[in-house]
């Protein structure tokens, strides 16, 4: 199967087994597929491999494959595409000195960075002390992020209502004022946005109005609380870097 742009031109390849196979027996046939696609438009499509349960979804010019929890919309693969095309390495770009100015935040985004820039990880974990700029830190990190067009799309997520809000009022609407933010409700979904903030609890009830790409970039603030012990299957639905 083909999945097009608006255009005609192929944005994914799907190559569809039966359920009793593995869907990964198809890559070099998908692989295959995607190089004579490629040879009649201007890049190269994505890869989709499935049997009907499981789905796996494969940029084969960077990544190895990776297991996803449904198929991406085209609005999630023409982001993709664009990031793509038009990404910066983290590394190259300035840290916003009036968002964060201590050593030792600094290092932090940049050892993030290393993270998932070189060592090619889709995780990672931060651990600061109380008081030492926590919020800060994320916003500085959030904005390498969006100035290297390697995300668009930022969830900020948290276990309590004031950590959410004063992600939106002391971080998003002050260190990064000219991106549009939202906070998500279950009564309230507003996907016209960058900048999204949600407790867990409500992103719980109501994830399955996303599809699994929507984020490029999920924060999970305190997760040693409750986040990854109660709510690992809302965070594994969504094929994001997740720090």
């Amino acid at each position: 199967y083909t999945l097009y742009r608006e255009n005609g031109e192929v944005l994914a390849v799907v190559e569809a087994k039966r359920t009793s196979r593995d869907p990964r027996v198809g890559l070099k046939q998908a692989s295959d597929y995607a190089d004579e696609i490629q040879a009649n438009q201007s890049f190269r499509p994505y890869i989709f491999l499935t049997n009907g349960d499981d789905i796996f979804f494969w940029d084969s010019e960077s990544a190895a494959e990776r297991h996803v929890a449904g198929f991406f919309s085209r609005e999630n693969l023409e982001r993709l595409l664009f990031l793509k095309q038009n990404k910066i390495s983290l590394n190259e770009i300035t840290i916003n000195d009036t968002i964060i100015n201590r050593a030792y935040q600094v290092e932090a985004v940049r050892r993030i960075a290393e993270t998932i820039e070189q060592k090619k990880k889709r995780k990672a974990l931060l651990v600061m002390a109380t008081g030492t700029g926590k919020t800060r830190t994320t916003m500085a990190l959030i904005d390498v992020f969006i100035r290297a067009r390697q995300a668009q799309k930022v969830l900020f997520l948290a276990d309590r209502d004031t950590l959410v809000d004063q992600a939106l009022s002391k971080g998003f609407k002050i260190h990064l004022p000219n991106e549009s933010n939202t906070r998500i409700r279950t009564y309230d979904i507003n996907k016209n946005v960058r900048l999204f903030v949600s407790t867990i609890q409500t992103l719980d009830l109501c994830f399955s109005k996303f599809t699994p790409a929507d984020f490029d970039l999920i924060i999970s603030d305190e997760c040693h609380r409750s986040i990854y012990n109660k709510f690992s299957d809302v965070l594994a639905y969504f094929d994001a870097v997740q720090i």
